[in-house]
C-alpha cells in the first residue's frame, strides 16, 4: 500500500526528491572523504573517474534502465496482464521494503560469494575490482551483465509481488537504499564503526574486499548486512578481535593482474579474452583513449590552463598507484602480483601452481 505521504506529494516530485537525494548524498560522501581518507592522497578526479562517472554512472546505468524496467520486467508484467496483480500490495509499504531488503541481500550475499568462486562468473565481476584506489564512485564500475542479472533478480519480485502503481513506487525507495549504500560501503572514509561491523557492512570491510590480498580474494562478500559474512565464515577484519594480521589497513587494491583501460575494452573482456595490449600499443587506439583529455586540454587551454595540469589533476595520468601495472603491462600475460601475509609477491603460473588464483586466468 502506498504512503498517503507519498500520494499526496505526486510521483513526479516522489522522484524529483529521491533524484535530489542522491547527489547530496554523493556530495557528503566527497567532504567526508577530502576531511577523514582511509586511503591518503586519493584525488576526487583519480585515474578511472570519468570512466566510472560518464561510462558506468550515467550512460550504461540509463541504457540498462531501459532494458531492465522497459523491455524485461514491465514488459512481461503487461504482457502477461497482470498490471492489477499483487499479492503484497495491501501490505505495509515499510514493511515490504523490509522484507526486500533482507531477502536482495542475501540474494547479493550468495551470487557474490559465486562470482568470486566460479571462474567464468568472476568475469562479470572483474571490471568492479579493477580500481586501484576505491572511493564514493568505484562501486559504479560494474560490467552490463552483472547488473543485468542482479537488479532483474532484484526487482522482479517487487514488480510481480506489487501491483504496478505500489511497484512504482517501491523500486526508487529501494533503488534509492541501493545507491546511498554503495556510495557508502565504497567511500574512501576512515571510520571505525567496531562491532557493529559484525551486523552492518560499511567502509571497513568492504575496503579489505577490495585489497590486492591474498588473504581477501575470498572475504567479505556481504553488501549491507555484514552478518552473511561472519555467519558463514567469509568476515574479515583486523580491526575486530581476536583476528590478527601483519596490516591494519590494505597496502594495496584492485586486480593481481593487467586489465584493460576503455570501457568497450572491458565489456568485451568479459566474455572473450584478447590481446588487449596490441590494441593498446597501437597509435590509432592510443589516441582514442586519449581523444578526451586531449579535447579538454585544449578547451581549457583557452582559459590559460597547462597541459600538464589537465592530465595530472582531472585526469591523474602520473598516478603510482598504478605504476606497478605500466610497469609490467606488457610482460607475461600470466604474471600476477599481490600481497601475501606482510611481504608483496610476484608470481607466474608457469613456474608455480595456486588454485586460489585459478579464476584470474
Amino acid at each position: 500500500m502506498v504512503p498517503e505521504v507519498f500520494k499526496s506529494i505526486g510521483y513526479g516530485n516522489y522522484l524529483k526528491i529521491i533524484g535530489i537525494i542522491i547527489p547530496a548524498w554523493a556530495i557528503l560522501m566527497i567532504a567526508l572523504e577530502r576531511f577523514f581518507p582511509y586511503t591518503p592522497k586519493v584525488k576526487l578526479f583519480r585515474r578511472g573517474f570519468w570512466l566510472d562517472l560518464v561510462w558506468y554512472t550515467i550512460i550504461q546505468s540509463k541504457v540498462l534502465e531501459k532494458v531492465i524496467f522497459t523491455l524485461i520486467l514491465f514488459g512481461a508484467k503487461n504482457y502477461l496482464g497482470l498490471q492489477d496483480f499483487g499479492p503484497m500490495s495491501g501490505m505495509n509499504f515499510w514493511l515490504c521494503l523490509f522484507i526486500f531488503f533482507i531477502t536482495h541481500d542475501f540474494y547479493m550475499y550468495w551470487m557474490h560469494r559465486f562470482q568470486h568462486n566460479n571462474k567464468y562468473l568472476w568475469r562479470t565481476h572483474e571490471a568492479h575490482h579493477s580500481v586501484r584506489e576505491v572511493d564514493f564512485l568505484a562501486g559504479s564500475r560494474s560490467h552490463f551483465s552483472e547488473i543485468l542479472i542482479n537488479q532483474t533478480i532484484e526487482f522482479a519480485p517487487i514488480i510481480f509481488l506489487l501491483n504496478t502503481e505500489t511497484a512504482l513506487y517501491m523500486i526508487p525507495a529501494k533503488a534509492l537504499l541501493d545507491a546511498i549504500w554503495g556510495m557508502w560501503i565504497h567511500a574512501n572514509i576512515n571510520v571505525n564503526t567496531g562491532k557493529l561491523q559484525y551486523l552492518i557492512n560499511g567502509p571497513e570491510m568492504h575496503q579489505w574486499h577490495h585489497a590486492n590480498h591474498h588473504e581477501v580474494f575470498y572475504k567479505n562478500y556481504s553488501t549491507k548486512i555484514a552478518a552473511w559474512d561472519w555467519i558463514f565464515g567469509t568476515g574479515f577484519l583486523p580491526s575486530l578481535q581476536p583476528l590478527k594480521f601483519y596490516f591494519p589497513k590494505p597496502q594495496m587494491f584492485g586486480l593481481p593482474y593487467a586489465y584493460p583501460n576503455g570501457f568497450w575494452d572491458q565489456l568485451v573482456y568479459a566474455f572473450k579474452r584478447f590481446d588487449f595490449r596490441f590494441f593498446e600499443r597501437s597509435t590509432w587506439y592510443e589516441y582514442l583513449l586519449n581523444f578526451r583529455i586531449n579535447i579538454t586540454t585544449l578547451f581549457l587551454s583557452l582559459f590559460g590552463l597547462k597541459k600538464h595540469w589537465v592530465k595530472n589533476e582531472l585526469f591523474d595520468k602520473n598516478n603510482l598507484r598504478y605504476e606497478i601495472d605500466d610497469n609490467h603491462r606488457y610482460e607475461d600475460e600470466g604474471l600476477k602480483y599481490f600481497y601475501k601475509e606482510s611481504k608483496f609477491v610476484y608470481h607466474k603460473e608457469t613456474e608455480n601452481q595456486d588454485q586460489t588464483l585459478e579464476k584470474f586466468n
